[in-house]
């Protein structure tokens, strides 16, 4: 369904009530009286048998009685009676050529007889006729712009640039009554309800090309399909700021789980990363989404959580400073130039610090020193101004300091909070007016300059540029499968440790030694081989937590221990009744080191997710861990490791510098694992065991998904493997050509590690290329924008690069690129070639791959638009079958059907 149909849906010009009454009582009252209030320009028609008339309009025994055509339908009808009446109506609606209809039905899965019958039902009408359908269980929506209320809210809010999303009926009716007394504006408020058809993120493709809406807030409940919120988000984050909060933050998911890593990863932590991943902001309190948007709206964004504090008060900015540091925010440490400045000009102060202390008396002057010194300090990201009035000054003159100072330096955002009430009403309306945000309480202040952080950390995290750590990585995943493939054959879903070490080997993750003993005289033989100490343990597909249940035996020093800890692991066999349990033995790990895990589970909605952090047994105890979702690169997995607090003791080991760098290769190398194999339902390494040298497993288990054993079934060639909500990269793209004079072309989808050679390519390339290209002049791309081109969501953008080898490394020669609306069946492509190699065949081959995955990707319709002076393209074009569909002075647009 496209973004068309709900723009219509949205913007209506005819809506018709089915179920409209006389009883003021009735859902069907409300919502009629509402659509009639004033300033709605649109016609609203009363479809009820009961009545000829609705609140002094004519009523319409059925939809399809009405002559006119209408836009919107919105049915309010008894709960009790939906099973019956609801099919037929919608058939109607279809009928009559409606695209849009509210299913204003509440409690609707608990009052509703069979409701997830009905809703299949609602799905396929729904289908058959191309209705899209908001609902059941919503409230409608409202656009105050159009003076339109489609709601059972009997109020209008202001016009504003918000643009509220929510899923829970019940709030939304207490976030807009509250919405309305502080005078907050929406662009549109939203109740999605049951999410029959529409959902949050086509919502969200919607709202992020209407002009209207500078930002998002979602107020969710649950999401069914994490690919496609994923998609929707990060496809308009970097733009659009989207708030979201999220209820229910229970682990009931994790408690299922059989590994460590499962039970870590529970929905909420899951969640969290995936808001992070996307670059949306989680927020804790709901009455934070306006004061965030209104900070947003008027600040620049920080860029570290390093904030310092003016104030006149001790008290508050004690509050301050305990809400910045439960946020993971940090007080920043002056400068010593700055120290300097304010000693010189507070003579009073014994000692400068942060926060800086002004005396209960501060003069509006001294206000504005000691913030124009801290905007000037580069240890300083965010300022926070406190300001409790007193009997000798003028909060109104401070407030007007504090703007001329912040208006000198306007790259770092500066908050405030002016303590009291009425004594501060007017400086506060003042600094508001003038685009300073002011809080009425600082832990508001502190929440608001926090989550600023977070969102602008989350979008460098989106288009930071990683380093190649994994140069020609081909893991031999054909051997892998043959592992899991027998297991499958077997009927068996735990791997034997043998098992999961020949899998981790064919992905390059190492495993201590290990090696597996018959009999006691062969234990003794095979410890003298590795060497005394030993650890002796069992291989059990029938025992996943071998330490908790006497399957790990450590410290064997001779050979009476070794003999004694077989017979104990023999016997620990025959009580799992597993024929197939071996006693396997290591090397006792004696050097100093730490433990960690790494691990993976099935997240119902987001599919699999990665874990990392402290590992051994106090594992849970702990709790020091993180959570991501693959595909990871390079930076990805270090910033996921950084959350750790394991990460941020080693960072300050120098010895570890090294190692660190190595966990990244691991967790690549272990997200590359995951992607390949759907069939894995959980993996647990703990521990994964890191010296001041190295790192390598110490244990580790496999669970697979439960339908292995109805046959191994691989998966090959699919675009997006169902198991992941990001896709990785689609090297089943790859193709190779030769040029007409010189060396083989490799095509292939564009990486985030490919911004140096972009960069390359367009500073080399000629200004009449790159005008071709972008329709304008180019003096210097930025590294922001070359890193939102290299940075693409596969499942929305796709780009081509032509490469050839020059030693060890590669050279850009052109690149071309499609891009998908959101209704994913209509894309725009451009392309650059390199001025050196124009005329060789570059542009056609690089065309006519993109067109060739445009068609196997369900694209319907493929446009350029090309400059008029650009002869050659237009030539190029008209040649692959493109289409003159429209020009202006400068440009034509063509078009091909696929």
């Amino acid at each position: 369904m496209s973004v068309k149909n709900l723009n219509f849906f949205f913007n209506p010009r005819r809506i018709a009530v089915i179920g409209a009454s006389e009883d003021p009582a009735s859902i069907g009252f409300v919502v009629f009286k509402n659509l009639l209030g004033k300033g709605f320009k649109g016609s609203v028609y009363p479809v009820n048998p009961k009545f000829e008339s609705v609140q002094g309009v004519e009523a319409y025994p059925k939809i399809t009685d009405i002559h006119r055509e209408i836009d919107l339908a919105i049915i309010a009808i008894c709960p009790e009676d939906l099973n019956a009446t609801l099919p037929v109506v919608l058939e109607e609606c279809g009928i009559k050529g409606i695209k849009g209809v509210i299913l204003m039905c509440f409690d609707f899965k608990t009052r509703i007889e069979n409701a997830p019958a009905l809703q299949e039902k609602i799905s396929n009408i729904a289908s058959k006729y191309g209705i899209r359908v908001l609902g059941p269980d919503s409230l409608g929506f409202i656009k105050p712009g159009l003076n339109l209320n489609a709601s059972l809210f009997p109020r209008i809010p202001a016009k504003g640039n918000i643009a509220l999303i929510a899923q829970s009926a019940t709030l939304s009716y207490a976030l807009l009554d509250w919405a309305v007394s502080k005078n907050v504006g929406f662009s549109y408020f939203i109740s999605v309800g049951t999410k029959v058809d529409i959902k949050f993120s086509d919502l969200i493709d919607f709202l992020g090309v209407d002009p209207d809406t500078r930002a998002i807030v979602l107020y969710i409940e649950s999401i069914k399909n994490g690919r496609r919120f994923m998609t929707a988000v990060r496809s308009f984050a970097s733009s659009k700021p989207i708030m979201v909060i999220k209820s229910g933050k229970y682990e009931a998911s994790a408690h299922v789980s059989l590994t460590h890593s499962g039970f870590m990863a529970g929905e909420d932590k899951v969640y969290d990363a995936a808001f992070k991943r996307a670059g949306a902001i989680r927020l804790d309190e709901t009455l934070d989404l306006f004061y965030l948007s209104e900070s947003l709206s008027k600040l620049r964004r920080p860029k570290g959580n390093r904030l310092a504090i003016i104030s006149n008060s001790g008290a508050p900015t004690v509050i301050a400073i305990d809400a910045l540091l439960r946020l993971d925010g940090e007080l920043a440490s002056l400068s010593h130039d700055t120290v300097k400045t304010l000693q010189g000009k507070f003579q009073f102060a014994k000692f400068i610090s942060n926060p800086v202390d002004l005396l209960i008396e501060a003069t509006p002057e001294d206000y504005e020193i000691a913030l124009r010194s801290c905007l000037k300090d580069k240890e300083v990201d965010g300022i926070l101004v406190i300001h409790t009035p007193s009997y000798a000054t003028n909060t109104k003159d401070i407030a007007k300091a504090v703007v001329s100072a912040a208006k000198s330096y306007p790259y770092k955002p500066v908050f405030t909070t002016w303590m009291g009430e009425e004594q501060v009403l007017e400086a506060r309306e003042f600094l508001t007016n003038n685009g300073i945000p002011t809080y009425v309480s600082t832990e508001q202040a502190v929440r608001s300059f926090i989550y600023m952080y977070r969102y602008d950390y989350n979008l460098r995290m989106l288009l930071e540029t990683p380093e190649v750590i994994l140069k020609d990585f081909e893991p031999d995943e054909y051997k892998a499968e043959e592992v899991i493939r027998k297991a499958a054959e077997d009927k068996r879903l735990i791997l034997n440790f043998h098992e999961v070490n020949e899998i981790f080997k064919h992905y390059g993750i190492p495993v201590i030694e290990t090696l597996a003993a018959s009999s006691e005289e062969d234990a003794v033989h095979l410890a003298e081989i590795v060497g005394y100490p030993v650890v002796m343990k069992i291989d059990s597909q029938k025992l996943f937590h071998k330490l908790e249940q006497g399957g790990v035996i450590l410290n064997l020093r001779d050979q009476i221990s070794v003999k004694k800890a077989f017979r104990q692991l023999e016997h620990l066999a025959i009580l799992l009744k597993d024929p197939h349990a071996r006693v396997i033995i290591q090397p006792m790990v004696l050097k100093r080191g730490y433990e960690l895990v790494i691990g993976a589970k099935k997240d119902p909605t987001f599919g699999s997710v990665i874990v990392f952090g402290t590992g051994g047994e106090l594992i849970e105890a702990l709790e020091d861990y993180s959570v991501g979702l693959p595909p990871l690169n390079q930076s990805l997995a270090r910033r996921m490791m950084a959350e750790t607090k394991i990460f941020k003791y080693l960072q300050k080991n120098k010895a570890y510098e090294k190692t660190l760098r190595y966990l990244e290769e691991i967790l690549v190398r272990f997200s590359h694992l995951v992607i390949h194999f759907p069939h894995i339902k959980e993996i647990d390494i703990n521990p994964f065991f890191v010296t001041e040298q190295d790192g390598f497993v110490l244990d580790a288990s496999i669970l697979l998904e439960a339908d292995v054993l109805d046959g191994f079934v691989p998966v090959k060639g699919e675009f997006c493997p169902p198991h992941l909500s990001i896709c990785p990269y689609p090297d089943q793209y790859i193709d190779i050509f030769k040029l007409k004079e010189g060396p083989a072309v490799i095509i292939r989808p564009i990486r985030p590690e490919d911004e140096p050679l972009l960069d390359e390519l367009l500073r080399n390339s000629s200004e009449n290329t790159l005008t071709m290209r972008f329709f304008r002049k180019i003096s210097d791309i930025s590294h922001e924008e070359l890193t939102r081109y290299c940075h693409v969501d596969y499942d929305r953008e796709m780009s081509f690069v032509a490469v050839i080898r020059e030693g060890d490394s590669e050279k850009m020669i052109g690149e071309v690129r499609m891009s998908r609306l959101p209704d994913l069946e209509n894309a725009e492509m451009a392309i650059v070639v390199g001025d050196q190699w124009q005329g060789q065949g570059v542009g056609k081959a690089l065309m006519l791959h993109c067109i060739k995955i445009a068609k196997e990707l369900g694209i319907k319709k493929m446009w350029m638009d090309i400059l008029k002076i650009n002869s050659r393209m237009l030539y190029r074009a008209e040649k692959m079958g493109f289409k003159k569909m429209s020009s202006d002075d400068d440009s034509v647009k063509v078009v091909l059907e696929l």
